[in-house]
């Protein structure tokens, strides 16, 4: 008996259980469908009342518009009436179009040949150049005739406007106008429904759209996807849309969806919401109900038989065990206990759980998707081998799909791409490195290490380092020349001297305008500035690999040759320089031209010294006693160290 009683406890409380659950679901649904219903009736009619009254708007704004040109038509055709003598002089009509703010001023004469107005290029022209234009035949025969022509494009360029045609009063010709529909074909966008659904927002998930009912093909749509394409592709069948007042489920886009449409003036109306949208509480309140049964379950069974309680327990310590498993770090383990209906639920609902925890990243990427920051955050355990991160890890180390799924499959492979990365460094100190695999793409990485895995950001700071290489570059630079300035050529030349074995051989050349005055006191500074940016073309032809130009200031110069194998080698780059020198010419201000003078000095690395300050203590004082003789120092009177 108790058996029995303990089978068919069981039993009841299994079935109350689950009626419960599948009735909870049940009336949820209902109520989110009709929710749903209650919705897209509003917004329906709130579509349909946009185009009614975008529609009367537009018609409004044409009679009005319409109106306006033939009273401008009238004015002018007054003026021409009151005032025969201009209609020769083309300013004078020209002036008359802009007083009466139109864009077009014809006059015809009785023949309907165009012969003056306000755009002599259309002169020539009659009422039979074109369809357009043949509309205005009729008043060759009547002349009580005034008419306005529709917005249409005109004969001679194709230009959407509105023309208006009056007799004049004593019947010597026909003054036509003509106005562009700025204000008109503006209005018609606002009733085109890219534009209304532009301007309707759609809950997340959801896309309300517009279809012909003939073709079945969208018109619009919230989500510009879905445009031009036939709803047959998307999974709705044509004869769903007449009968979908009612809603009704289907997959749509490959994606199982709840439709609703309503016919609406000349198109098809619908609002489609996937059901996991639609229904996504639903499983939070299942949820907590078939856990509130499960454990009235487990309390009156446990109280029952002691079996039962065995049982339960058992499956308790399978889930336990598992949890244990899954809070050390083992994401990829999966709860499966099926010892009773309550716990094969749990189960799942502990299995969903994990999967909204691996889903945490993707929640993260679309919170720093709207605040826009370019950040990839990244974490793994080593008891794990997969690499948990955003989305925009792939964007901001610039790999594609399947290079970033190698490389989160594995934590090891992913540290080794990291490590790549850290071998190009670019402010290190800072954690600012340059990617190896993409120019000018710099990221900053942190990352904290803790017992079981790793923590870690990489921030994207492209923008910043390169506003920071572009302010060094204009600190750096002289602004007439482009050339390096004085404190950067120094700093250049300590730097190139301290490193012994790339300086190798090298020679400073410094070097002085000569003439510069008398050119500014001539041409001008602009004058003189041609003059300056002469010398710096001359010196940056050194053929020389590796050099160091820079304007010192007025109207000196410095040259830095380093990294020769020996001094011939520089003095062939010295001849190459002068050379360049002797057949430069400098064209000034765009009139004359006049030849590049120098005074220049030289001192060699090692045979004339070993520090900076000594080169150019030594190259100077020869460059004044070149100057002495204005020129260079000839190439078999340098001064031997």
């Amino acid at each position: 008996m108790k058996d029995q009683i303990r089978k068919k406890l069981c039993l009841i409380i299994s079935a109350a259980m689950l009626f419960s659950l599948l009735l909870n679901v049940l009336l949820q649904v209902h109520l989110a469908e009709k929710s749903m219903r209650r919705e897209s009736e509003n917004l329906f009619w709130q579509i349909n009342q946009i185009l009614v009254q975008n529609e009367k708007d537009v018609e409004q704004i044409k009679a009005d518009f319409a109106k306006n040109c033939l009273i401008n038509a009238k004015a002018a055709a007054y003026i021409m009436q009151n005032r025969p003598e201009i209609i020769g002089n083309q300013p004078e009509l020209e002036k008359i179009a802009k007083l009466l703010q139109i864009d077009e001023f014809h006059i015809f004469d009785t023949e309907g040949n165009l012969y003056a107005g306000s755009q002599p290029k259309y002169f020539g022209m009659n009422f039979n150049s074109g369809e357009q234009m043949q509309f205005f035949l009729p008043m060759l025969e009547d002349r009580s005739l005034e008419l306005c022509q529709e917005i249409t494009p005109n004969t001679a360029e194709s230009k959407l406007m509105q023309y208006a045609a009056v007799w004049q009063e004593d019947g010597k010709g026909i003054v036509q106008i003509g106005m562009e529909p700025d204000r008109v074909v503006e209005a018609m966008k606002r009733n085109e429904l890219s534009y209304i659904f532009s301007i309707v927002t759609a809950d997340e998930g959801n896309v309300i759209c517009a279809i012909d009912p003939d073709t079945h093909k969208v018109l619009g749509s919230t989500d510009s996807n879905y445009i031009n394409r036939d709803v047959k592709e998307l999974g709705i069948k044509g004869e769903a849309l007449a009968d979908g007042e009612e809603g009704f489920r289907t997959e749509f886009d490959g994606e199982k969806s709840y439709c609703l449409f309503s016919r609406t003036g000349s198109v098809i109306l619908g609002r489609i919401c996937p059901e996991s949208t639609m229904y996504r509480n639903i499983s939070k309140n299942t949820l907590m109900l078939s856990l509130y049964l499960a454990l009235l379950g487990v309390i009156i069974i446990a109280a029952i038989s002691r079996y039962l309680d065995r049982y339960i327990v058992r499956g308790i310590s399978s889930v336990n065990k598992k949890l244990r498993v899954i809070t050390g770090g083992d994401l990829d383990t999966r709860v499966s206990v099926n010892t009773t209906p309550e716990f094969a639920e749990l189960s799942d609902q502990i299995n969903e759980m994990i999967e909204s925890l691996l889903d945490m990243p993707n929640k993260l990427s679309a919170v720093l998707d709207i605040v826009k920051i370019p950040v990839g955050i990244y974490e793994y355990r080593l008891n794990m081998k997969r690499v948990m991160a955003t989305s925009g890890m792939r964007s901001i180390l610039c790999l594609s799909s399947e290079e970033t799924e190698k490389i989160l499959s594995d934590h090891g492979t992913f540290e080794a791409k990291l490590e790549e990365i850290r071998r190009c460094p670019e402010e290190a100190e800072r954690g600012i490195y340059r990617l190896p695999w993409e120019e000018e793409r710099y990221i900053r990485m942190d990352s904290i290490p803790y017992e079981n895995g790793t923590l870690g950001i990489i921030l994207d700071v492209t923008e910043d380092m390169v506003e920071k290489h572009h302010i060094v570059y204009e600190r750096d630079r002289d602004f007439l020349t482009g050339l390096y300035n004085r404190r950067a050529f120094y700093s250049r030349f300590e730097g190139i001297m301290s490193g012994k074995p790339e300086c190798g051989h090298a020679v400073l050349f410094l070097a002085d305008a000569d003439g510069l005055k008398k050119v500014n006191d001539q041409y001008g500074h602009a004058g003189g500035d041609d003059y300056l940016q002469g010398i710096a073309d001359v010196l940056l032809s050194c053929p020389a690999g590796k050099k160091v130009v820079s304007r010192l200031g007025g109207d000196e110069f410095a040259l830095l040759i380093y990294g020769a194998k020996d001094r011939e080698e520089l003095e062939v780059y010295i001849d190459a320089v002068q050379k360049a020198v002797s057949q430069s010419i400098v064209e000034i201000n765009g009139q004359v031209s006049i030849p590049v003078r120098l005074s220049a000095g030289y001192a060699f690395y090692p045979e004339d010294g070993s520090d900076c300050s000594g080169l150019m203590e030594l190259a100077d004082k020869r460059m004044y006693e070149a100057k002495k003789s204005r020129g260079y120092e000839p190439r078999n009177k340098r001064v031997s160290s």
